[in-house]
């Protein structure tokens, strides 16, 4: 046996050993390696074809499973009230807007409804005074 003989047994027996296959011993053609390679390549993509075909049927399931279900009709409830404002807040435009709504909604007299309007009206002088 020669040095290369057994070079490839001991490559061969550590493939083995590793699960590998081991490689031919070079008598396989071109052709026959290109169509090895070819059956294959085909085998892998049938595989591939078949587990998206399985996808997309649990993908179409789901869909369907979750058509079925009715809505629900809590969102056709009115909405919340808004939050509270913030008593802190320094945001004039927000605040002054708020006291008019409170205001407009005590002044159920036409003298008191006058009154409010001519503060407010004076409240706005005010405003754009300090903007300009």
């Amino acid at each position: 046996m020669s040095a290369k003989e057994r070079a490839q047994k001991r490559i061969a027996e550590r493939m083995a050993a590793a699960g590998l296959k081991a490689p031919s011993d070079g008598g396989e053609t071109l052709l026959q390696r290109q169509e090895r390679e070819k059956r294959e390549r085909d085998e892998r993509l049938q595989k591939a074809e078949a587990e998206d075909a399985k996808r997309e049927q649990e993908r179409q399931r789901r869909l369907a499973d979750e058509q079925i279900s009715p809505p629900s009709t809590k969102t056709a409830a009115k909405k919340p009230p808004p939050p509270p404002s913030r008593k802190g807040r320094t945001d004039s435009m927000g605040q002054s807007e708020v006291k008019k709504v409170e205001e407009m909604e005590k002044a159920k007299e036409p003298e008191s409804r006058e009154r409010v309007i001519r503060e407010q009206q004076q409240a706005q002088e005010a405003e754009s005074k300090k903007i300009e």
